[in-house]
């Protein structure tokens, strides 16, 4: 019963058999949860809750889980490269064609003088088509992508390279066989393809649009290993930035390449 608060008259009458009295229950129940779930949701009030996590927590936990797919990333790098360098020392990798000469061609004096590293390489003069490696021979390159250079080699104003242009459906080529050393994504030079070659030669391709190959690939004379494109922060326009290295030191492509 409900009574008036001054002449205790009976205002209203309230009959609650059990049934109704567990529903009007947990109607208040529901009605006070809404209520604490709204404050948890929409104040400051969750961070009082053991274990949630405030605003700087779950950055944190953000950014350590980017860190940590970072590190695992160049982990994996590093074992590849561990593992092109151990089959380096232990002669377990392809042999070079270009380095394959028949015994049988050779004098006895010729193989003396290969096996000494002061001696120049020579030419096998006969019907075949092998050579032998000379000291600075350098290999039959391939232009990278079909273009025009539109900015050359100025290694005094560190431009290491030259960069293409091209139209946008060409794709990027291997300018010579060898082995994915690297292949990656930097915020400067976007997509970077590096390539290493015999004789201590390295080639780099940066700002492709998207890379097709990846660390530890073998690849051909030609082969397509990325799309031509637009990436990184080092640049105006569509363009392939194309580097030489020999021996640690770049050199300019279009001594060696007909672009």
């Amino acid at each position: 019963m409900v009574y008036h608060g001054n002449t205790y008259d009976t205002v209203n009458k309230y009959k609650f058999n059990r049934l109704g009295f567990l529903v009007f229950l947990f109607g208040i129940f529901i009605v006070l949860f809404t209520i604490l779930s709204l404050f948890v949701i929409y104040t400051p009030i969750k961070q009082m809750i053991p274990g949630y996590p405030d605003k700087e927590t779950k950055e944190l936990i953000y950014k350590n889980a980017i860190k940590t797919d970072s590190l695992i990333y160049e982990l994996e790098m590093k074992d590849q490269y561990l593992k092109m360098i151990q089959d380096i020392v232990f002669n377990d990798i392809p042999i070079d064609e270009d380095f394959v000469v028949p015994i049988q061609n050779l004098t006895e004096q010729q193989v003396i003088d290969f096996n000494d590293p002061t001696k120049p390489r020579i030419k096998i003069e006969d019907d075949t088509d092998y050579y032998l490696p000379k000291g600075e021979e350098m290999p039959n390159f391939i232009e990278p992508l079909k273009g025009i250079i539109v900015s050359k080699y100025l290694p005094s104003q560190k431009h290491f390279g030259v960069d293409i242009a091209a139209v946008s459906d060409e794709l990027i080529k291997a300018t010579y066989r060898g082995t994915v050393i690297s292949s990656d994504y930097t915020i400067e030079n976007g997509y970077t393809i590096i390539i290493q070659h015999k004789t201590n030669i390295i080639s780099v391709y940066k700002h492709a649009q998207s890379s097709l190959v990846k660390a530890g690939d073998k690849v051909k004379t030609g082969q397509i290993i990325a799309n031509y494109g637009n990436s990184g922060e080092n640049t105006s326009g569509p363009h392939l930035h194309f580097e030489l290295w020999k021996n640690g030191k770049s050199i300019n492509p279009e001594d060696y390449i007909q672009f």
